[in-house]
């Protein structure tokens, strides 16, 4: 085989090259590296021999994937966007599963039947969004656990349940095409979701602000290219919502997670609820058991922290420029362990220049 190898790679300078096609059943490939001529037939066994072999991996390679329930629904030469139709459990709907040769991402694409047709036409475009969601977040879309999407014609649709899968929902109108609904769903909703996708994938557990103020900022600017109206909608109502806001704005409180008193109390002595109600600073010993409901998230002001958050991404752009943003970005992916807000804003201190401590005190 050494030899044949070797014979072939040298006769390759002298001879025009041929696409080399193969079709068995509906699968096809094309080998570009095969040399053929007329002129020099001393190459000819080696080709016919190499051929077999390719043609037993390729057989190979159909077995393997009719066993594992793969068929191939478009496998072009020049393609960059490979797409597998994958075998499903009976409960649930169709599925595609895209793998982009440009960076090596991987993602799945679920569909009703009836818009079969449909779905097949925005798997380019979705390809397209995450690369720059991908550029704009400095992560690397190969690595990128992204949530999968199902387009629907349902609204009610509920997804089943399989393992850590998340699944976005894209609805599609009677017409068959993406109405005012589903255009959300497509170009506003799904670009700020796979946002948290990276960073589900990298960071998982960072702080509220920072992750709904990345997802925003990012998302909206893959939104901005494609439906501008949608995008300095969500902006302005984001931007009324953090000037209207009466009070302090409290970022690094947002999500923050706390016990609720009652379920503090009920563990204590009635003399030591007594000592508790005149002295703020008196905490009795443990230990003290919480069950889930126990606790509770800070969710106030919600609208004006989204707004808030995307205030301050955009003036970190604005300042010091998307690829000092970048920077600091990479450095939030490549830290070890949970990053606090303090940590996050030393971080952004490090790589951009900006202090953001005063955006806490609001």
């Amino acid at each position: 085989m050494k030899n044949l190898i070797l014979k072939e790679q040298h006769s390759i300078g002298s001879y025009r090259k041929q696409p080399f096609f193969i079709s068995i059943g509906n699968l096809s490939f094309v080998n570009k590296t095969i040399a053929i001529s007329a002129k020099n037939t001393r190459c000819r066994r080696p080709i016919t021999v190499f051929s077999g072999i390719f043609i037993l991996l390729v057989i190979s390679l159909v077995s393997s994937c009719a066993t594992k329930g793969v068929s191939f629904v478009q496998e072009q030469p020049n393609a960059t966007l490979k797409i597998a139709q994958l075998r499903t459990q009976t409960d649930d709907l169709p599925v595609l599963r895209t793998v982009d040769l440009m960076t090596g991402m991987v993602y799945r694409t679920y569909y009703d039947a009836a818009v079969e047709e449909v779905t097949h036409t925005f798997i380019s475009d979705m390809a397209a969004m995450y690369r720059e969601l991908a550029h704009l977040v400095a992560a690397d879309p190969g690595l990128v656990e992204w949530a999968a999407v199902a387009f629907i014609k349902d609204s009610a649709y509920v997804p089943p349940r399989h393992g850590r899968e998340v699944r976005w929902s894209i609805l599609i109108d009677n017409s068959g095409q993406l109405g005012s609904a589903g255009i959300t769903d497509f170009y506003q909703i799904l670009p700020h979701e796979q946002v948290h996708a990276v960073q589900g994938t990298f960071k998982p557990g960072l702080p509220r602000w920072f992750s709904e103020g990345m997802a925003e900022w990012a998302g909206l600017q893959v939104t901005q290219r494609r439906q501008p109206d949608l995008a300095e909608r969500r902006r302005a109502d984001l931007r009324h919502a953090y000037e209207s806001i009466n009070g302090p704005l409290d970022l690094s409180a947002w999500g923050g997670v706390t016990v609720k008193r009652e379920a503090f109390l009920r563990q204590v002595t009635s003399e030591q609820r007594a000592r508790i109600e005149v002295d703020s600073t008196y905490s009795p010993p443990g230990p003290f058991n919480f069950s889930p409901d126990d606790f509770i998230s800070d969710e106030s002001n919600t609208l004006a922290r989204y707004g808030g958050s995307l205030a301050l991404f955009e003036m970190l752009e604005a300042a010091a420029g998307h690829e000092k943003m970048r920077s600091w970005f990479r450095a939030v992916w490549q830290a070890d362990g949970r990053l606090n807000t303090e940590a996050l804003i030393s971080l952004a201190n490090e790589h951009t220049g900006i202090d953001l401590h005063p955006w806490f005190n609001r």
